[in-house]
């Protein structure tokens, strides 16, 4: 993805301009100023205490536009994650593999990816932010990406963090660089380790078959550019792990193409697999329990759907949705200009599994 269209997405989906460059030093992390002037908060946010293991820290989270926003630093003092700063991107690292977090720091704001999957195009509530010179990350990201949950107790006003309980999987990051005269093809897609071999080489073969494809459909396009005209061609692919757990994986891939003209595009793929047999998990497979469960999300959908999707779009549930598991629950996406105009990015909706099922339904006891 380039630099362009990365920032100006950010910009878009936070609606905000924060200053500041980073500086990794004591027990914070702190933003040095530039020739912008660092964004200080105007208005004090009411605080959490945070716990980790019944453990009360000394460091407290922020409540910012209804997030609570937990340091940087808490991830390296409580749960032992070192934190890297690279001076020269201005970037603070945590983390490892899929789940290792990026956070670059510039006059734009903080920019944040899962091992280069920029996550403000899922969704505007799990950016970063530097907060009186201090770089807090959103928990909804640590929960939803990192491994992170958390109890809440109103009484108290606490937050009492932990580790989720997360499939015995090793998952790793293969790439394609096909990069030539007329175009940048940098592929990036997951490898998985630690099942059975029949069954890691049956999920490895599909995300494999998908990226070669990418690389291929890409190289086509690319040989077709007049190279005396424009700047070359720019594809790409990056991929998160949104649920690894239960016995089930899901995993997004993003594929981005600018050919010219005045924006690009991305199509976006949902992958969730049973890591018993390493088949693909169809939306039928999670919600077997209600026998309704289309005319249920149809109705969802369309409800959610109907300030935004096109006058003559159903904005309902398509024959076959586009779909991922989240720790939110399940996640129906429409692709860009499906149902609504650019602007609108790719629609996505999250609906909780017990808005569907019978009470007390496991959707996974099927695939531990």
């Amino acid at each position: 993805m380039n630099k362009t269209m990365k920032w100006t997405s950010a910009i878009l989906a936070t609606g905000v301009l924060l200053g500041g460059s980073g500086l990794l030093g004591g027990n914070s992390v702190q933003a040095a100023t530039t020739g912008a002037k660092t964004v200080k908060q105007a208005v004090q946010q009411p605080s959490v205490v945070l716990k980790y293991k019944g453990q009360t820290l000394t460091q407290q989270a922020k409540i910012v536009d209804g997030n609570t926003m937990i340091p940087l630093t808490v991830l390296r003092d409580a749960f032992g994650l070192p934190i890297n700063y690279n001076s020269t991107t201005k970037t603070y690292s945590v983390g490892s593999d899929s789940m290792k977090l990026n956070m670059e720091v510039s006059d734009y704001g903080v920019s944040t990816d899962l091992n280069g999957y920029y996550i403000y195009s899922m969704t505007g509530n799990h950016e970063s932010k530097m907060i009186n010179n201090r770089l807090y990350v959103p928990f909804k990201l640590l929960s939803d990406y990192l491994g992170v949950q958390g109890v809440y107790n109103p009484t108290h006003k606490s937050l009492d963090l932990s580790k989720r309980v997360m499939n015995d999987i090793k998952i790793t990051s293969e790439t394609l660089d096909k990069s030539n005269k007329n175009a940048s093809i940098k592929v990036q897609y997951p490898k998985i380790s630690g099942l059975a071999e029949e069954v890691q080489t049956k999920i490895n073969a599909t995300f494999k078959k998908q990226a070669e494809q990418f690389v291929s459909n890409s190289e086509e396009q690319a040989s077709r550019r007049d190279g005396t005209v424009g700047n070359k061609y720019d594809f790409s692919q990056s991929y998160v792990v949104s649920f690894n757990r239960e016995g089930v994986l899901s995993i997004v891939t993003d594929q981005y193409e600018y050919t010219g003209g005045a924006h690009g595009g991305t199509m976006r793929e949902g992958h969730t697999f049973s890591l018993k047999d390493g088949k693909q998990i169809e939306l039928k497979d999670l919600l077997k329990a209600e026998p309704n469960y289309k005319q249920k999300l149809d109705k969802m959908l369309k409800e959610s759907t109907k300030e935004l999707a096109f006058p003559d779009a159903p904005g309902g549930l398509t024959e076959k949705p586009n779909f991922f598991v989240s720790e939110s629950g399940i996640v129906i996406f429409y692709q860009q200009y499906e149902i609504a105009p650019y602007a609108a990015g790719i629609p996505t909706y999250t609906f909780n599994f017990s808005s569907i099922l019978p009470k007390g339904t496991n959707p996974f006891a099927a695939f531990k």
